[in-house]
């Protein structure tokens, strides 16, 4: 799963946006917390202060992992959560579900019977991922999606009459033409587990679609034969020298984006969210600049034959509200201003990532070579593979254990033994 600081703002405090100078008459104030860009946030909030000028959303940025993760666990425990917090679906919003209020019933009056008819099918089922029996209630709603790709360097894959790799024989050899060049291969920031569960599902759904998915559920077991080679082919991506070394000790970000932002690393593992880097004020690097330096492909076929890896991606962000947000009558339209309103549209116009649902797309001033990337997104995003975990205790287990085979002291069915305990565990309380 993806948990980004972006190039432009590496930021370790909290920043506190308000927009705009005070006012002598109070206005009525929305309060936010998210890990979602605050320049970007910035733009939406004027957008929505505008078209609303009664009202003001004050917003908390956060650090994703370990600053958001802390200040909503203590805000929850002391019941002093904000109006609207950022989500990802299953995991993280499961966490929350006892202090979040359903949407159902706001989305309807807001938009119609018809509304969820607009959003995209992997985006719907995560919705409502991790709910118990019978709960069909939402209680985030999606304002952004992604597809989980790897980016190359074009530049670097020229000077060293490097093809896209189609197998993944190929991938191997154009790592360590890249290696023996001076360049970085194909980065991993392998100790943030998001990262490592990107690649994992790539793997995973090329040998077997939806297995994970089957999985996680219950409906096949962790130790399947198509989830064992992908755990062994996660392990060869160090062995082979696919990563670079010392992966086990990087991040993804700051450090790995600002080297392949820089021109230093062929390529990485990232996803569509890369082409918001092309928004950022200068000085940028010549590789960012509209994306002339950089395309995708989809992990290459593990075997001779095969095909590589589908779509895999789903809700990048999205929003709930608490109970807390439930008594302020103003929360529910900001967070409508996010999902589908001029909100989500600032976003859009940033690059920040695709819309989660078919009636919104990015508009001012976006290059053809963009626009070109966009379409190519948007045309897999319907058939895209479902990205995300729907407990937390399943997610954290895996992360452990794609740790430990990466690092040779866990065996693949060793580890995902381990996962499959964990599932079970985690369904019985269901």
């Amino acid at each position: 799963m993806k948990k980004r600081i972006t190039l432009a703002f590496l930021l370790t405090t909290q920043l506190f946006l308000s927009g705009g100078n005070a006012e002598a008459q109070p206005k009525n104030q929305i309060t936010v917390w998210s890990w979602f860009i605050a320049s970007t946030m910035a733009k939406s909030i004027k957008a929505f202060q505008e078209k609303n000028p009664g009202l003001e959303v004050k917003y908390t940025y956060y650090n994703y992992s370990p600053e958001y993760i802390t200040a909503l666990k203590a805000a929850a425990a002391s019941n002093s959560l904000p109006d609207i917090i950022g989500l990802q679906p299953g995991s993280l919003t499961q966490q929350y579900r006892e202090q979040l209020a359903a949407l159902n019933s706001h989305a309807d009056r807001e938009w119609g019977a018809d509304w969820q008819s607009k959003i995209f099918p992997v985006n719907l089922k995560q919705m409502a991922m991790g709910n118990p029996p019978g709960d069909a209630s939402f209680y985030i709603l999606p304002q952004e999606s992604q597809i989980l790709v790897i980016w190359y360097n074009k530049e670097i894959f020229k000077k060293l009459n490097l093809q896209v790799p189609k197998t993944y024989k190929d991938l191997v050899i154009a790592c360590n033409k890249l290696t023996g060049g001076g360049f970085i291969p194909l980065y991993q920031g392998a100790a943030d587990g998001w990262q490592n569960e990107n690649v994992f599902l790539m793997l995973a759904n090329q040998l077997a679609s939806g297995v994970v998915d089957e999985a996680q559920n219950g409906k096949s077991p962790w130790t399947s034969p198509p989830l064992v080679k992908a755990m062994q082919a996660w392990a060869n991506l160090f062995k082979d020298g696919v990563f670079q070394q010392g992966a086990l000790g990087a991040h993804a970000y700051p450090t790995g984006a600002q080297l392949f932002a820089q021109g230093r690393v062929g390529m990485m593992a990232l996803g569509s969210w890369w082409m918001q880097e092309s928004k950022f004020p200068p000085p940028l690097s010549p590789f960012v600049q509209n994306m002339n330096g950089y395309d995708f492909f989809y992990f290459p076929a593990l075997e001779e034959g095969g095909k590589s890896s589908p779509p895999v991606g789903g809700i990048d962000i999205g929003y709930g509200m608490t109970k807390n947000g439930e008594k302020n009558p103003d929360a529910w339209k900001f967070l409508a201003s996010l999902v589908r309103g001029e909100g989500l549209q600032q976003a859009l116009n940033d690059l920040n990532d695709l819309p989660a649902t078919s009636d919104f797309e990015p508009q001012g001033d976006v290059t053809p070579n963009i626009k070109e990337m966009y379409r190519r997104f948007m045309a897999d995003l319907p058939h895209a593979e479902n990205q995300r975990f729907l407990s937390p205790q399943i997610s954290e287990e895996l992360d452990s254990v794609l740790g430990g085979v990466a690092a040779g002291s866990v065996t693949p069915e060793d580890g995902l033994k381990r996962v499959q305990a964990v599932t079970d565990k985690a369904l019985s309380k269901k």
